[in-house]
This record gives structure tokens, sequence and C-alpha cells, in this order.
């Protein structure tokens, strides 16, 4: 097979899995941007938290929502906390909790990018969010509220899911906010 026909075949794969997911992808989306505009209008945190192969879906969510997706627009507060060299992915959560404990206040929106993340390491970000009164939002795992689950699909999949995801709800964060 030659290098084409690999880079086709994947292409082709992604896009027919994204176009079954448009579905899901804008049920979860609807949900995450409206309570992300809604954290912003109340002068509340945003917080996009990534680990691992996550921490490249949750950068690019920070700097959709900050600089925008095309118009001028204000910049739009929204605080990163990734840890893209976390080994293991345990550890970085626990990390990531601290975070969220030290800077989270009731109110505050998390959207926790976790298709990589073990049981435990969900289990330890959703306890730190929940101790501190911070509503999260969760695209690639199982969590309270609005998530977006992805675990039944392979890496690539999960990961490509997750990018699309992440310029959805940019999106329509700035539909909420500013009608365009």
């Amino acid at each position: 097979m030659s290098n084409f026909d690999l880079i086709s075949k994947l292409f082709h794969e992604h896009i027919e899995y994204l176009s079954l997911s448009a579905d899901t992808i804008v049920d979860a989306s609807e949900n995450i941007a409206s309570q992300i505009a809604n954290a912003i209008v109340s002068e509340r945190k945003v917080f996009s938290v990534g680990i691992g192969l996550d921490a490249a879906p949750a950068s690019a969510f920070y700097h959709l929502i900050r600089d925008g997706l095309g118009p001028e627009r204000p910049t739009l507060p929204i605080i990163r906390l990734t840890a893209e060299h976390a080994d293991p992915i345990d550890s970085a959560s626990q990390w990531l909790a601290k975070e969220v404990k030290s800077l989270g206040q009731p109110g505050d929106v998390a959207v926790v990018w976790g298709s990589q993340m073990s049981g435990t390491a969900t289990q330890t970000i959703l306890a730190a969010a929940e101790q501190r009164g911070v509503q999260s939002c969760w695209v690639g795992a199982q969590g309270p509220g609005a998530s977006l689950n992805l675990s039944e699909t392979n890496t690539e999949l999960r990961f490509s899911l997750s990018n699309i995801s992440a310029l959805a709800i940019a999106r329509l964060v700035e539909v909420h906010l500013f009608g365009t």
C-alpha cells in the first residue's frame, strides 16, 4: 500500500466517523459552550485542562477561546492547565487537581479533555473540581453534567473528535457571546 493510499484511507475513516458523530458533538458542545459563556459573562474563570495527548486539544481550545476564530473581538479570559509530558498520567492528574483546587472558585468552569485519562485520573480531577464548586465539562471522558464520551473509539479517532469538538465549542461560545 502506498503512502497516498494510507493517508487517503486515514482521511476517509476520520471524515466518516466525524460525520456520524455530528449529533453527539452538537449536543455536548451546546451544553459546554453555554456553561462557558455564562461563566465569562458572570466574570468567573474558565479552565482548559488536558494531560498528555489531551493537552493538544486543551491548548488549541485555550487559543480558540482567548483569541477567537475570525472577526475581531475582545480577547476572552481562559486559563490553560496542561501537562504535555506527563508520565504517568495519574501523577499529572494530581498536579492538575491541585491547580484546580488552588485557582478554582464556585461558578468557575473547567473543560477537561480526558480521552486518554484513566478512571483514577478522572476521579482525581473531578473530586478537586467538586470540592471547589467548579463546574466540570468533559470531552473524551464521561463525567457529571455536560460530557462527550469518546471511550469507544481508537486513539486516532478520539484525537480527531477532540480537536473538532474544541473548534465546535469555541464557535458556539462566540455565538452565545457575540451572536456571530
